[in-house]
Order: structure tokens, then sequence, then C-alpha cells
């Protein structure tokens, strides 16, 4: 596989720990960065990028809600949230999300169904498991999931409630599987952390080992059936952050190789994780997602996986295509595919090139996401002037030694608008393309801005570049809207913030 040497170097055995390591334990990523691609990539291989904090810091993200965002998502599945009632705060919406995506994805109608313990201060004293139980129960008897997902939150976290000898007490009074989660948002300075949490406890409760399907045909035949057809699927393990039509295109460009595409794990059935295992190759469409559950995929099946890589843009996609085929030997195939596509995409973006020519841009968000989408508009014709990361590891490091312009500005940095608005008032982008919850404060500073992604929107593969193209045009068609939110709605932030040099906030940390 063309997997980096760094992803070939890591192993997985973390299943016999009720919970996973920490992303600082694990993989070293880095927090906090602001300067060039150079740097970052030297300071990633040294260490020394890992070991930078800031002087002061705004917020950051919660473990807690992107680790519910994967497990919620499951067909007839309850969760109950085991912590303070605050910690519930955005999950009406999340309900909606879900309904959404199920209907885009034509799956049969299924509610989001979620509890809590609403832990107080006395919980906080005598311990809060008593109402675990009673909820558990509860949700057995009121619901009959298939399985029951215990979110913990900080505070039982912080106070030591043992859920996982409540689960192994409870396991078998009920015909629900449960699956304890440890996603206590302060072990962690790294959000992504939360995709670690929720896969290991589905590694360690859902998913089973893999056995051919039962079939009213002789057991030999069975068997060699299902072998050939695992021998020609291909997983591509889907992001909360993914669109149907995203799905419907990379299922597209891998059935027009001849192999047979299966998405998962979002939006799954617990008998469709059962099967997860039944694969000749698993892709991932983003690293900082995946790389728990596929290493140790890899570990329990054989399974092996490309997780280097993002299909964002036309240069990306053909070398997505092009390590899919080399794993099946259909390089021939993946070569006149390419050709196909190519031709006419390049064609139809010929009028867009002309209007987007010379404009500059900035994009923010993940980390494999915002340089892959750079990467697209440079090649459009458009002056990349910087981008920033929520985190960054070493999973990039092919994609940054891609980047043409090394000495190209880059911050790492989860929940810091005042940083980023200090750069970008600085540079003054056309354009900013950034994850969800910047682009409000983007449009206060007048910069015209559309959304990283979105659960409607087509971004991946070929159709996803041209949409990803005509998007931006339209955009900068008409400024009016940002212009006028500009004038009347001001940002919170003093004109000597903005004189400050945002790397001045950056400081190593101190190690004793």
């Amino acid at each position: 596989m063309a997997n980096s040497s760094y992803v070939e170097s890591l192993s997985y055995h973390f299943l016999n720990a009720a919970a996973p390591p920490t992303r600082e334990e694990r993989i070293g990523a880095c927090h906090a960065f602001c300067g060039s691609c150079r740097q970052l990539k030297d300071g990633l291989q040294t260490g020394c990028a890992q070991l930078q904090n800031r002087k002061f810091s705004q917020s950051g993200g919660c473990q807690l809600g992107l680790a519910v965002g994967i497990v919620s998502s499951f067909t007839n599945v309850v969760m109950i949230i085991h912590s303070p009632l605050g910690c519930c705060s955005s999950f009406v919406g999340s309900g909606g999300l879900r309904k959404t995506m199920r209907a885009s994805k034509g799956k049969t109608e299924d509610d989001f169904v979620w509890l809590h313990t609403n832990l107080d201060e006395l919980d906080v004293v005598q311990g809060g498991l008593d109402k675990l139980r009673k909820a558990i129960l509860y949700a057995e008897k009121e619901y009959h999931p298939e399985a029951i997902v215990i979110a913990n939150g900080c505070v039982p976290g912080i106070i030591g409630d043992d859920i996982d000898s409540l689960v192994n007490e409870l396991s078998d009074r009920l015909s629900a599987k449960l699956v304890p989660v440890h996603c206590e948002g302060f072990k962690s300075k790294f959000v992504a952390s939360g995709y670690d949490s929720a896969y290991h406890g589905v590694l360690r409760h859902l998913i089973e080992p893999a056995k051919p399907y039962e079939r009213a045909i002789p057991s030999e035949e069975r068997d060699a059936l299902y072998q050939a057809r695992n021998k020609r699927t291909v997983n591509i393990f889907n992001v909360g952050s993914n669109s149907n039509g995203d799905e419907v295109e990379l299922s597209r460009l891998i059935s027009a190789l001849g192999l047979i595409p299966k998405v998962l794990p979002l939006h799954a059935s617990l008998e469709d994780l059962t099967h997860i295992g039944e694969a000749a190759l698993n892709v991932s469409i983003c690293a900082t997602h995946d790389d728990y559950l596929l290493g140790h995929l890899k570990e329990r099946f054989g399974t092996d996986y490309l997780i280097d890589t993002l299909p964002i843009g036309i240069r990306n996609t053909n070398q997505w295509i092009r390590l899919i085929a080399e794993r099946f030997q259909l390089e021939a195939a993946a070569e006149k595919l390419i050709q196909f596509e190519n031709e006419q995409l390049l064609k139809a973006l010929e009028p867009l090139k002309r209007a987007l020519k010379g404009k500059s841009v900035f994009v923010g968000g993940g980390e494999t996401r915002i340089l892959t989408t750079a990467e697209f508009f440079a090649s459009l014709g458009m002056n990349l002037v910087g981008v920033k990361a929520h985190n960054v590891d070493r999973f990039v490091e092919n994609i940054l030694d891609d980047m043409e312009n090394t000495e190209l500005i880059i911050e790492v940095a989860a929940g810091q608008p005042a940083e980023e608005l200090n750069i970008l008032k600085r540079l003054k982008p056309d354009l900013y393309i950034g994850h969800m919850n910047a682009n409000g404060w983007v449009t206060k500073l007048g910069i015209p801005n559309l959304p990283l992604f979105g659960q409607q929107l087509n971004y991946m593969g070929y159709s996803g570049a041209f949409e990803l193209a005509r998007k931006a045009v339209k955009i900068l068609k008409n400024t009016n809207f940002f212009k006028n939110i500009s004038s009347n709605v001001k940002l919170p932030l003093s004109d000597a913030w903005y004189e400050r040099d945002p790397k001045e906030n950056i400081k190593e940390l101190e190690v004793y």
C-alpha cells in the first residue's frame, strides 16, 4: 500500500483497557502552531510542534459531542448521557440532522432516542451509578433497542463512577448490548480523541468476527461465493461531514473499477457492523476520524487500509483512484476512468476557472480536508494565502510534501476564532472556505465565504470538484450580503488585538 511509513509504524493493542489512550500519548498531535507549512512539517518530525501551547486560549471542543455523533447514528440504538444536564445542550439539533441524513440515504425513519442521568451536586458527592442503572433499565423496558450506548461525561469521570462494572453487572439481564464510551473531555486537548473513544466502545462491544451469510445453498458453494465477493469489496468509511452525494459519487468511482463499494459505519445497523471485517480493502476519507478504527480492523481481520489521501479536487481524486486500483491490480482500468472523467471535468471547469483566476482564498477546518481543498482551488488559478487546521498530526505528511508553496502560512487552532480573525484581517482574502461555526465570525469581518462541507451538498470526487468551483463563483458574483453584515455588526475584538502578531500567542510547552 502507499500509506506513509509513519502510518505503517503504528500499532493498536489498546482494547484490553476500558478507555483508549489520548491522542497526546498515541500519535503526538499538534494543537498550537502558527508558521509555514515547511516549519510545521519539520516540527512534527522532530517533535517540537507537539510541545507548543498558547499563552491565551479562548475555547476548545468537547470529545463527548464527536463521540455521540458517531454512535448515535446507528440504527435502533438508545443513547444515555451520563453527566450534568448541560452536556446535552446541542442534541435537539443532532436529532434533526440524524433524521435528515437518514432520509437522504433512503434509510428508514428512526428517531434519535437519548436519555440523561442529570447528575447534580449530591450525585457528585454520593456517585451517580444508581441514576445510570435506572436509566439503563428504563431504556431496555421502554424502547427495546439493539444496543444502549453510555456516553460518560467529565463529572462521572472525575468522581470515579465505574460504568464498566455496572455494564458487566447488567449485561446478562438485558437483551440490548451495552456499550460504554469514555469521552470525558478533560482528558485531552484534542477534541478528535472523541472519535477514538466512540470506536473503542464499538470495537469492544459491537464488532465480532465475521461469519459467512447463511444461504439455502450447499455450504462449500456458499463459502466460495462469500470469499469471491469479499475479494472485490471496498469499505468506504464515511464521516459526519459527508453528504449522501459524496457517498454516491465515491461509490460510483469504485464501481467503475469493477469493485463492490460498501459505505459504513455511520447510519449503519448493528447487522452491518458485524460484517465490517468482510472486505479486501478499507478506505478512509478522513485520517483524523478513522485511524483508530481502521488500525484495529487490520490487526483483527488483516484488512489493508488506505488512509493518507482524500478525494477532494482533481489531483487528489486521481490519486485516490490509483491507490485503490493498485491494490487490485486494476491500473489500466483506473487510467482509462481517470482520462474519461478528467476530460469532461476540465472542459466544464474552464469558464469557472476564468472567473476565479487571481482571486485569493483562505481555507480552515480539519487537517486533511483543508489541505486537499486548498490544493484544488490553487489548481483553478486562485491565490492560496493561508490555511487553518483544528489539529495536525503526521497523517498529513504526504499532503504537506505535495504543497507547492512550502512557505504558505498555516495556523493550528481549535476553537480560537480571535487568532484566526487576526490572520484573516491581515491577509484579506477574497474568499474564505471554512468549517461550520467559523463562517459567522468571518462574515462579520466582511469576507465572502462558503462552508467547507455540508450534509446536503457534494464536495468529493469529480462531481464534487465541479460543485466546489461552481459554489465559489456564485458566492463571488455578489458579495453585498457580507459587506452589509460587516458594516452593521462589529466583532468583539479591539484594534490592539488586530495589531498584535498572532505568532506571539504561541509558546513552547515547558517540560519538567
